[in-house]
């Protein structure tokens, strides 16, 4: 059976990482061989090394440049590492293109990036939590970001955020439930059901 990309996008604390853990698990349970991308990625440097400056220090034209080859660079691990095992993913190239996109990125310039050849994923799910529930979610985090706190609201860059990500046409998860393990089951439904 051809092992599979599944991508999870979505704003901060959506939950999106938690779901990655747990659908790993699912994965795992039947018979499965899954890792989460970024837990790969930790054991390694590479790109990660000099983000914190490149968010901070370059305009954002030179900064898309930068993050488009760091997308080239995981599509291409990724492609190695789909020859042994499935691979989940927590945010991918979409995330840098959305980002880029609402921060003023120079417009031709996003759309010819959006055309790089990087693997498609087999799944991309958007995951989406009612705005409430995202904020009572953040507030109990022992370490909530500035991001986790921000809220969404018309017009603004998290709003902004989740419209441009939709552009891609992800399959849009409810995360809203109190129960994550039940939106994990029906994310699993999806896959099992269309992975023939």
């Amino acid at each position: 059976m051809k092992h599979k990309l599944i991508v999870l996008e979505g704003i901060d604390g959506v939950g999106k990482t938690t779901m990655a853990r747990l659908l790993q698990k699912s994965l795992s349970k039947l018979g499965i061989p899954v890792i989460v991308y970024e837990q790969y990625e930790k054991r390694g440097k590479g790109f990660n090394a000099i983000k914190p400056f490149i968010k901070k220090e370059t305009p954002i034209d030179a900064s898309i440049l930068f993050y488009a080859a760091s997308a080239v660079y995981k599509s291409h691990l990724i492609g190695t590492l789909l020859k042994k095992t499935w691979v989940i993913c927590d945010r991918y190239a979409y995330s840098t293109f959305a980002y880029h996109r609402i921060r003023g990125a120079n417009k031709s310039l996003v759309d010819s990036l959006e055309k790089l050849p990087i693997r498609q994923p087999d799944f991309h799910f958007l995951i989406k939590v009612k705005e409430r529930i995202r904020m009572q979610r953040a507030r109990t985090k022992k370490m909530p970001t500035f991001q986790d706190l921000q809220p969404k609201r018309k017009g603004n860059l998290i709003a902004k955020m989740e419209g441009a990500l939709e552009r891609f046409k992800p399959i849009v998860i409810d995360n809203s439930s109190n129960n994550v393990h039940a939106t994990v089951q029906k994310v699993l439904r999806i896959i099992i059901t269309r992975r023939q």
